[in-house]
């Protein structure tokens, strides 16, 4: 079952260690953590688990913005892509930001980024039309009622 955990002093280092041969679309784990800590007053770096083993990491935002929250910087660690585990990991996310009282979700993504685009249309998430301040991502959301 996977499970979001904010990545504490604990599970840090197992963080840290986590595998992945390709970083086109989002950096390793030190620059994911690092980017968390300079959104820190608004946003917290989680760690996936599946069951007790850490799989992969994601940013969530945990403020939101009149009722939209967004993501950054979700990542699955080698030996667990191509298994399910991101969509698993897409439903813990949504489910956290919905007890929050989310109206809607919504992250950028690279637009070459194929997998992960079609994993989120899976789970519901559209383009929105919104500009990126870096004409290689897209915004993608998903509205709540």
């Amino acid at each position: 079952m996977i499970m979001l955990q904010p990545v504490t002093k604990e599970n840090f280092y197992p963080c840290l260690e986590l595998e992945r041969e390709e970083w086109l679309f989002v950096g390793d784990a030190y620059a994911v953590l690092a980017k968390a800590y300079l959104y820190r007053e608004s946003s917290m770096a989680y760690a996936i688990y599946l069951d007790e083993v850490i799989i992969g990491m994601v940013i969530l935002d945990e403020k939101g913005t009149e009722g939209v929250y967004e993501f950054t910087d979700l990542f699955i660690a080698d030996d667990y892509k191509g298994k399910g585990h991101a969509e698993e990991t897409m439903e813990a996310i949504l489910n956290h930001f919905i007890k929050k009282g989310a109206k809607a979700v919504r992250m950028q993504v690279n637009k070459e980024n194929a997998i992960a685009i079609h994993v989120y249309k899976k789970c519901g998430f559209e383009e929105d039309g919104a500009v990126s301040w870096n004409k290689d991502f897209l915004f993608m959301k998903k509205q709540f009622a």
